[in-house]
């Protein structure tokens, strides 16, 4: 594959609807509010369907304009409508090999490719249709051949296949992290409205529709009713994402592959992977289930900073799940935790936090002194993030466990280190204690992990891990010796 090439002419049709997609708010709050007439409305469509016709016009010409090729182990592609651009990607530099089909692409059995590149300001290559035998090719020969340190395989293995079942799927939809997604979006509404509609207009609206004396009651039913609308979007969201969920174990990669609507299909090499993550949400932690992911240099789910390597999976699992999957890091390492005078730190945070959301709720609804209940929860949650906090390395792993809402463990490899980092302030530096962090490689700028308010000494012994091979007198404290992880 070494000739130019063009994408399928549906590229055409794909390039107007991701514009069509960005402005989908902006394009409904013009037609179904933008006017208060029949003609301005008539105006409003016309204008649409004129700026339609001329997105395919432009369609049609960067489906002519966009050309890619493989030239001397790297990907070139050339595009610009006005103006010529060249993007060359070396196979070094390649992290990640994204194949995804939406449903347009499913109907000319063509797939997506997007290639993915370590670093801030590094580039992402995207070729929006072409065969799967063409992308299977483009995977080929753009995989990096020399395996990094730690990532050989002893011997091929046959594949395996690990599918998320339907339960577990209704499961992991009832329980998502994704309900601050779905409000998000019903902010996002609101915020394309005030670009068309006035604030004297909404408000003459409301004014309307809501009576002057409206109790405190309606506000609470309008509350719950967004908070209910918004979990059945989030429910929606995750079911569709991430049914038909599967990961492939092959001899040099994860294939992982999700989605109903628009199937998305990635690969991970081995030798790629920085950290893993077992995710154990508040919900979800009492049933004894948890969410594993991956951090990958260069990439990150849906924007974020890690994968999602499976969306749910029983405690009791995961640790023959990471065995079978990624046996160097099936580890156990001795660890530390925090000291006791830590924890009114902890307590501390966590109702600081409340008391900053319960002031403002109350001045804005009238609400009584009951709101103040919120910190005995809030007090709750600092003493489960004090008793979980933890972090231990052995020679070549480094495990950190920390919460915030989630409990998170985290294994990271040495020579996957990229910075550590110790931090004490004035109230720390008095009682002896300071925060310890650890960044990876992960995303575009890299995924922190850190764990509060440990003893300083014991910091600075693990400060100096990743410079040296071998500390058996890291932890030297055995009272507070503990094994991680701890499923």
């Amino acid at each position: 594959m070494f000739e130019s090439r063009r994408q399928h002419p549906v590229a055409a049709i794909t390039k107007v609807l991701e514009i069509i997609r960005g402005n989908f708010i902006t394009i409904l709050v013009i037609l179904f509010v933008g006017g208060s007439g029949d003609q301005e409305t008539l105006l409003n469509i016309t204008w649409i369907l004129g700026t339609i016709i001329v997105l395919l016009v432009w369609g049609v010409l960067s489906w002519l304009r966009f050309t890619y090729r493989i030239e001397e182990d790297q990907l070139v592609i050339e595009q610009g409508v006005l103006m010529r651009q060249k993007l060359y990607i070396s196979k070094d530099r390649i992290q990640v090999i994204d194949i995804t089909s939406g449903i347009l692409q499913r109907m000319f059995g063509l797939v997506e490719v997007q290639v993915k590149t370590a670093g801030s300001g590094s580039k992402e290559a995207k070729i929006s249709a072409v065969t799967k035998s063409v992308a299977r090719e483009l995977r080929e020969k753009l995989r990096k051949e020399k395996p990094a340190e730690g990532t050989v395989r002893e011997k091929e293995q046959p594949e395996k296949v690990y599918r998320l079942g339907a339960k577990d799927l209704v499961i992991a939809a009832t329980t998502s992290g994704r309900l601050g997604v779905a409000l998000s979006i019903v902010g996002t509404i609101f915020s394309q409205v005030d670009q068309v509609v006035s604030e004297e207009q909404m408000v003459r609206y409301l004014e309307a529709v809501i009576p002057t004396t409206a109790s405190t009651s309606l506000i609470v039913t309008t509350i719950l009713f967004l908070l209910v609308v918004s979990w059945m979007l989030s429910f929606l969201g995750t079911v569709i994402t991430y049914g038909n969920f599967n990961v492939r174990l092959k001899e040099e990669e994860l294939m992982i592959s999700h989605g109903i609507f628009e199937q998305k299909q990635l690969t991970i090499p081995f030798n790629r992977i920085q950290a893993i993550q077992v995710k154990e949400e508040l919900l979800r932690q009492p049933f004894g289930y948890a969410t594993l992911k991956l951090d990958s240099a260069g990439y990150g789910d849906e924007g974020g900073k890690s994968v999602m390597l499976f969306p749910l999976m029983q405690k009791k699992r995961v640790v023959d799940f990471i065995r079978e999957v990624l046996p160097e890091y099936d580890k156990s390492v001795p660890a530390v935790h925090p000291p006791s005078r830590s924890i009114r730190r902890y307590i501390f945070r966590s109702v600081l936090l409340a008391v900053l959301f319960i002031v403002p709720v109350g001045l804005l609804f009238s609400f009584s002194w009951y709101l103040l209940l919120i910190a005995i929860p809030a007090a709750g949650l600092g003493y489960l993030q004090y008793r979980d906090a933890a972090v231990g390395v052995s020679r070549e792993t480094m495990i950190m466990r920390y919460r915030l809402l989630s409990r998170n463990t985290v294994i990271i490899k040495r020579y996957r280190v990229q910075t550590v980092q110790s931090s004490v302030n004035p109230f720390q530096k008095r009682e002896g204690v300071a925060h310890f962090t650890a960044t990876v490689a992960s995303g575009r700028e890299g995924h922190e992990f850190t764990v509060r308010d440990l003893e300083v000494e014991q910091v600075t012994r693990l400060w100096t891990w990743p410079s040296v091979y071998s500390q058996p007198e890291l932890l030297q404290d055995e009272q507070d010796v503990a094994v991680l992880p701890s499923f």
